[in-house]
């Protein structure tokens, strides 16, 4: 039996269904997490968190005024760029001298998923290998259909083919043929659920549960919040 029996104890139970409120903001679950994980467990639960502040500092430099709550930087570090993981300095200096990409935070994101991901493989963290490479092959995927549909290079926007493949042709084949994107939306957020489900293993108190609640409540917390239609292939948007 894992180790998180107390910690576990300490959130309340999730929502069955998207669009369901949550017990707790999602910053204070992320909260109760983080000051109760144990010290050897803290890269993996900031691996995943760290997700959040990727999304945040991309709307920031976007001009989106859109800030997340519970990621691992505060508004004003993103915004002054302080205390910024190794991975986006790298990003920074590479932005610089000018990246060759269609859209330069897909590079961005490539290097978050590749921090993550080789933790992950580091730590032998069965949550976290699979799950990331899951959410990989689903970007990959969205985009290549996305590409297909406009007619241009799907290579420039692939990030780690290598990592990342999965036959997701089922699913992306159900988004497409969604007439509604909000529709499409949650079909992919319900899908993550199912995923979530299968990576957290049989040990209900393990860190791989407590990375599962993390993923999910952020799942459940951004529905609370969806009141306009996302469309599927904004990972496509290039502003």
């Amino acid at each position: 039996m894992g180790k998180y029996y107390f910690l576990i104890g300490l959130i309340p139970p999730l929502p069955d269904l998207l669009g369901e409120k949550l017990p707790l903001p999602y910053a204070e679950i992320s909260g109760i997490i983080r000051r109760n994980i144990e010290p050897e467990d803290v890269p993996l639960i900031e691996g995943l968190l760290l997700a959040i502040d990727v999304a945040n500092f991309e709307n920031l430099h976007q001009g989106r005024p859109i800030f997340i709550e519970g990621g691992i930087l505060t508004q004003e570090e993103i915004e002054r760029k302080r205390n910024l993981p190794l991975f986006i300095q790298i990003f920074l200096e590479e932005k610089e001298r000018g990246i060759r990409r269609p859209y330069v935070f897909d590079a961005l994101w490539e290097r978050y998923y590749s921090y993550a991901y080789t933790l992950a493989q580091e730590r032998d963290c069965r949550f976290l290998v699979d799950y990331l490479s899951w959410e990989i092959g689903l970007r990959n995927h969205l985009v290549t259909m996305r590409a297909k549909e406009r007619g241009i290079e799907v290579g420039d926007y692939l990030i780690l083919p290598q990592v990342g493949y999965r036959d997701l042709s089922i699913l992306v084949s159900q988004i497409k043929s969604q007439k509604n994107p909000l529709m499409a939306e949650r079909l992919i957020d319900e899908e993550r659920l199912k995923t979530i489900f299968h990576c957290e293993g049989g040990d209900p108190f393990s860190i791989n549960a407590v990375l599962a609640i993390l993923a999910k409540a952020s799942l459940f917390s951004r529905w609370e919040k969806m009141t306009i239609p996302y469309e599927v292939h904004a990972i496509l948007e290039r502003r």
